[in-house]
């Protein structure tokens, strides 16, 4: 997705910042039948899918928008919903001629606003045990500095919502050997099955059917999985060899960019430091202090997550990691990307955090998203620079690491895999015609 990095063309620009996408692609088909940079034909025909996946982004018109918060907000009043748009605290757009609001903009205006917390007509009570059920572990670890090990079983499936008939090619994630995860056992499979090395920077399980016949797609399997638990010196600290470093310290367009904005900005918050700990604690702490949690659409929709997040000082824990990582670079603190989901006893969501080496101690991780939203209790923001909990399936190893074997189509997801991915032989699916599951089936403590 490296393409990214060129910018559009002055009047394709100029449609889609009027909301006027329909002229937008009318203007690219007439580009593409002129001669381009190979760079600037591979934007555009990305530029046109982009443009489907905002409308499947933004599906929800106004008063569709307005139902969704009168339904879960207690007393919530027409004029209070033309307020918030007014005041661009909902997450909407201009798609040819109509506001459309983004499918999380409810839960987004929770983060913006939490105060509407409190009118919510249904609490969500299981993620308040979720989280009290981690702090509980968390406050093991602090107390013990002994890390435990789990077992867990897990699932993850896709049911295809649609009735083409053609075959399926179905890309599933697993955990990952190395770091954390001791061991990866596949216990059970819908399909017949290729499975990607141990230590494969993205690894699946690869499965094809015939639409005809079968249209569901699943893998369990059992992962052992450790805490890590660090107990730094920062003046035992000294910068690597840029050598042997190099790959987790180069720059990797679109979202990894050292532009003069990101260089400047690293420097500003780094100060005179020259400690790559005391640095890498800096860029950590400002993006917990400033950086608020927000959820995101797609992130192939955005040209470069990292500067959005320092530009906006909102995103997610994907768009945070990024931010941490680029900083680093900046710095010359190799850095690198870890992700899969974030999975408790009680289930599972996606999840995305940093690793940073520090010279002589390795890899460190550095979760940025869970130690800006436990910022105000201040044991807990620290936990989570250096150290990590075991509520992790982790799938990924890399930013922008190649499926294997490799996709024909656009991904859904072209830079992360953590709930699947899934094509025919003719075209990739909307979101719209595919369902992701992903389950923790058992969670036992092994020491």
């Amino acid at each position: 997705m490296d393409f990214l990095a060129a910018q559009l063309p002055e009047k394709i620009g100029l449609l889609e910042s009027n909301g006027d996408y329909k002229g937008a692609i009318k203007e690219i088909d007439s580009e593409l039948e002129s001669y381009l940079p190979s760079i600037m034909t591979r934007r555009l025909l990305w530029e046109k899918e982009r443009i489907l996946r905002l409308k499947d982004n933004y599906p929800y018109t106004n008063s569709q928008a307005f139902e969704i918060l009168s339904n879960s907000i207690d007393n919530f009043t027409r004029e209070e919903f033309e307020g918030l748009c007014e005041a661009k605290q909902l997450d909407s757009m201009t798609l040819d001629g109509e506001e459309r609001f983004e499918r999380r903009f409810d839960k987004n205006l929770l983060f913006v606003m939490p105060e509407y917390g409190s009118r919510l007509k249904q609490k969500d009570n299981e993620r308040d045990e979720i989280r009290a059920l981690l702090h509980r572990e968390i406050d093991r670890l602090i107390s013990t500095r002994e890390p435990s090990k789990f077992k867990v079983n897990a699932r993850s499936s896709i049911n295809v919502q649609s009735s083409e008939e053609n075959v399926f090619r179905c890309w599933l994630p697993v955990s990952r050997n190395g770091e954390q995860v001791s061991s990866t056992k596949i216990l059970n499979t819908s399909h017949d099955y290729f499975l990607s090395p141990a230590d494969y920077s993205q690894r699946t399980v690869y499965m094809e059917s015939d639409a005809k016949k079968d249209t569901v797609f699943s893998v369990e399997f059992e992962y052992e999985i450790s805490e890590i638990s660090t107990s730094l010196d920062p003046s035992r600290c000294t910068h690597p060899d840029e050598k042997r470093f190099e790959s987790y310290l180069i720059e990797r367009a679109p979202h990894i960019v050292f532009s003069p904005f990101m260089r400047s900005l690293a420097d500003e918050i780094s100060g005179k430091e020259t400690n790559p700990y005391y640095i890498a604690k800096s860029f950590y702490d400002w993006i917990c202090e400033h950086v608020k949690y927000t959820f995101m659409s797609e992130y192939a929709l955005y040209p470069n997550l990292s500067e959005f997040a320092a530009t906006n000082l909102r995103g997610d824990c994907g768009v945070k990691a990024l931010l941490f990582i680029t900083l680093c670079r900046i710095k010359g603190i190799p850095a690198r990307w870890q992700s899969g989901w974030f999975a408790s006893p009680k289930g599972a969501s996606p999840h995305d955090w940093a690793l940073f080496w520090l010279e002589p101690f390795g890899w460190v991780p550095a979760d940025c998203s869970f130690g800006g939203s436990r910022k105000d209790i201040p044991a807990y923001r620290e936990f989570y620079f250096g150290n990590l909990d075991a509520y992790r399936m982790i799938s990924n190893s890399e930013f922008m690491a190649p499926l294997l074997p490799a996709k024909r189509f656009f991904r859904s997801d072209p830079y992360d895999n953590q709930v699947g991915e899934i094509e025919t032989e003719k075209r990739a699916l909307r979101s719209y015609e595919r369902e992701c599951s992903i389950e923790i089936l058992s969670f036992e403590r092994l020491t």
